[in-house]
């Protein structure tokens, strides 16, 4: 059970930093706003839908690791 969280954890982390890669770059080719994908994070930039559900998708996956990782280290503590 354990080997399985620690697994699906470090999965969804780089999937979902994959994802969020993927939102960035993908807006950055359609808008040529490279300086835009740097303010994404704290500050609001026309995203077309395809981008916009690949971030949030990379977010979602990113919080679902952290919960993982939350629950590891409630149940396990000793690793």
């Amino acid at each position: 059970m354990e080997t399985s969280l620690f697994l699906a954890e470090k999965g969804l982390l780089i999937v979902g930093i994959l994802f969020i890669l993927a939102g960035m770059v993908q807006y950055g080719r359609r808008s040529h706003d490279w300086k835009g994908v740097v303010t994404m994070f704290y500050k609001r930039v026309p995203m077309n839908v395809s981008e916009y559900k690949r971030y949030r998708l990379g977010v979602a996956l990113v919080i679902a690791a952290i919960v993982i990782r939350f629950v590891f280290h409630i149940f396990w503590p000793q690793f």
